[in-house]
């Protein structure tokens, strides 16, 4: 787990030099939670629901803080989405060998994603 929890420190590091405030962080958050799964009936509302969430951030992002101050900002904190999205799948890679040896059992709602993947 150690190299995981580094990079999760690098990524924690490199978000608190963005600078965020409770605002964007809200939006990429949610944004992180509301992603396309395999399986959904709808996943047309799923993409309409995140352009809308990016619209929100962008017009939050271009009035709160002047492009002159921080250039390429939207394009930034839209850049941690992937990253953040690798760092949740290692850690439930690392849950999922955890639950095959029987060593830990996952929490339950973890257990409910490995049974819908």
């Amino acid at each position: 787990f150690g190299d995981w929890i580094d990079s999760i420190m690098e990524f924690s590091q490199s978000l608190h030099r963005l600078n965020l405030d409770v605002s964007s962080f809200s939006c990429l958050a949610t944004l992180v939670i509301i992603t396309d799964r395999h399986g959904l009936k709808e996943p047309k509302r799923i993409e309409d629901l995140q352009n809308r969430l990016i619209t929100c951030l962008r017009d939050h992002v271009s009035t709160s803080t002047p492009e002159a101050t921080r250039p390429n900002y939207l394009s930034r904190l839209l850049g941690k989405l992937p990253e953040l999205r690798t760092l949740c799948t290692q850690g439930l890679q690392r849950i999922f060998y955890l639950k095959l040896e029987d060593l830990v059992p996952p929490p339950p709602i973890v257990d409910k994603i490995f049974m819908d993947t």
